[in-house]
């Protein structure tokens, strides 16, 4: 029976394919970057001083193929490659448009709706996370973003010049790499299935809030986990604020954590960015967030400061971003405070 199964949506996949073939489009873009890169370490318990320079360059090359069904749906393929990654596959998504019916995603890398808000302030090039040695901020929605089934609500109407969005998020396997089309991922020993719900409310006045919660469910005695976020986002002219709230419960009972558990998180993100003119955009980020042990009590901050400015002309774009990190691993012990500093000068061309 299993045989037949697939022999029959085989052929059902290639009749859709022939139906479609002169349809399709396909697309092939990307863009290269040259960046040079330096970064200090300040370490409290030996007043010792670490620094460094690279010089690298990192290309992304993104392959889309989109067609129309004969019911007026439409179905698009994306795959995205980053040397930065050994070439490996770090994007990947099949879309299903349904009109106004709203928009199936299978992700099997990213694309996601809970993975989309993991970052929401406005910026000119890079979260400030990403040159800071990361954030916890980053990692909402990732449980759920890999081998997921996505649905994507189309805009509707509610009134008053208000425009409301949702998505739905559902991964039989969270946590797991989900990159073999035939393959069963085998089950995390800790846990289950994740669900990812997201909103947004757009006013046409340039104010958008959101809120997103991603649940993981915990297998056998490991506690369930939760994580949630909300955002608030203003655009007037050439100026754009935002921000953003998270917290990340890694579960415990009146209290009591449970095996498997890790400290809980708290933190707030915001940002302002500036465009001068059509070429040159201004931004400044802070995120700052809380570290909490298993009995809630606080056990460490830590406190990111980025400032960016972006040249455009073109195709061609220059960056330079300085990010500074205070306590980034978060001891709580001042003694053992390590802070960091980054600044990356980069120059990028798309084609």
């Amino acid at each position: 029976m299993n045989k037949f199964k697939k022999v029959g949506l085989t052929a059902l996949a290639g009749s859709l394919a022939a139906v479609s073939a002169n349809a399709i489009e396909m697309s092939v873009n990307g863009s290269t970057s040259v960046s040079y890169n330096t970064g200090s370490s300040d370490t409290a318990t030996t007043n010792s001083y670490n620094g460094g320079q690279s010089i690298g360059v990192d290309t992304g090359i993104q392959f889309t193929g989109s067609g129309e069904l004969e019911n007026g749906f439409t179905v698009k393929s994306f795959a995205a490659l980053d040397d930065g990654r050994a070439n490996t596959l770090s994007s990947s998504q099949l879309t299903l448009g349904m009109g106004s019916l709203g928009t199936v995603v299978f992700a099997q890398q990213f694309g996601s709706a809970a993975n989309g808000i993991d970052h929401m302030p406005p910026r000119v090039k890079e979260e400030a996370f990403d040159n800071a040695g990361g954030s916890v901020l980053q990692n909402f929605g990732r449980a759920s973003a890999e081998g997921t089934v996505t649905y994507k609500s189309p805009s509707v109407d509610v009134g008053s010049g208000l425009a409301m969005t949702f998505g739905l998020d559902y991964d039989p396997q969270a946590n797991v790499t989900s990159d073999d089309h035939d393959a069963v991922a085998a089950n995390a020993t800790t846990e289950g299935s994740a669900i990812g719900m997201v909103v947004a409310i757009t006013s046409d006045l340039g104010l958008t809030i959101g809120a997103g919660r991603e649940s993981i469910e915990g297998e056998g005695h490991y506690a369930d986990k939760e994580n949630t976020t909300a955002y608030a986002l203003y655009s007037m002219g050439p100026v754009s604020v935002g921000y953003q709230a998270y917290y990340m419960d890694r579960g415990a009972i009146n209290d009591i954590p449970l095996a498997g558990t890790t400290a809980d998180y708290s933190g707030s993100a915001y940002s302002i960015a500036f465009n001068v003119n059509d070429q040159l955009s201004l931004g400044y980020e802070v995120i700052d967030e809380d570290k909490e042990a298993q009995s809630a009590i606080l056990v460490g901050n830590r406190e990111i400061k980025s400032i960016t400015a972006a040249y455009t002309a073109g195709g061609m774009s220059v960056a330079i971003q300085n990010t500074q990190t205070e306590n980034y691993k978060m001891t709580g012990t001042a003694a053992n405070e390590l802070d960091l500093e980054n600044t990356q000068v980069t120059l990028s061309f798309a084609f």
